[in-house]
């Protein structure tokens, strides 16, 4: 197997989030997104009961969870999404070069 075959094959959407973020590579969770998320939310939760007594001070702290991870979500897609069209560019780009082209 050639060079260009390996990069292919290590290439995983979960890889290049680890990477472009952290630097590093991780396990890939096989888990859908709704599972993951499911998972998340519901430790969120039960942490939540147990410190919080009373409904309306729990409801009101996930609310502001809620606010917090909608914030952070807008911007990675915002970043994601320029990520992407670099990307797009210079795959472009090279296969223009690739051609011949440019």
């Amino acid at each position: 197997m050639n060079h260009i075959d390996e990069i292919f094959l290590r290439a995983d959407i979960q890889q290049v989030r680890e990477f472009l973020l952290h630097g590093a590579e991780c396990a890939a969770d096989m888990r859908t997104y709704d599972e993951r998320m499911e998972s998340a939310d519901r430790k969120v939760a039960a942490r939540l009961r147990m410190a919080c007594s009373d409904k309306r001070e729990c409801e009101e702290i996930t609310g502001l969870i809620y606010d917090y991870v909608s914030a952070v979500q807008d911007v990675y897609m915002e970043l994601g999404l320029q990520a992407g069209v670099i990307l797009a560019a210079q795959v472009c780009q090279n296969l223009k070069t690739a051609f011949g082209g440019g």
